[in-house]
């Protein structure tokens, strides 16, 4: 538990596209299995929003949310949240988010 943990936080992409944040492993709450929500706000059009769920997270499959994602979609919304190998924290994961330029070649963000 992080007493100091504000629910929400904000990113800035580098030049290439990376972002990094930290915060605690979600948790799971009355009907919803553990995720963060997640939204991208590109220049050039609105806000992409979804959600980063756990991967094998047990509570994944009774989530209503996550059943409507198709099944061959899904592992386009989780992440492995690992054993960090920084003593500081105790878990991280990478998570890719893939949005299209104004003229629909992929973009990395």
């Amino acid at each position: 538990k992080d007493e100091y943990f504000q629910g929400h936080g904000h990113a800035i992409t580098d030049n290439q596209g990376r972002y990094r944040f930290r915060t605690i492993r979600p948790v799971s709450y009355p009907g919803r299995t553990p995720h963060i929500h997640v939204a991208v706000f590109p220049e050039w059009e609105s806000p992409f929003v979804t959600q980063l769920y756990v991967r094998d997270e047990p509570q994944n499959e009774q989530d209503f949310l996550f059943n409507h994602v198709p099944s061959e979609r899904r592992h386009m919304v989780v992440a492995e949240f690992k054993k960090a190998r920084n003593e500081e924290v105790e878990f991280e994961a990478s998570f890719d988010i893939v949005l299209n330029q104004r003229d629909g070649t992929p973009m990395l963000g």
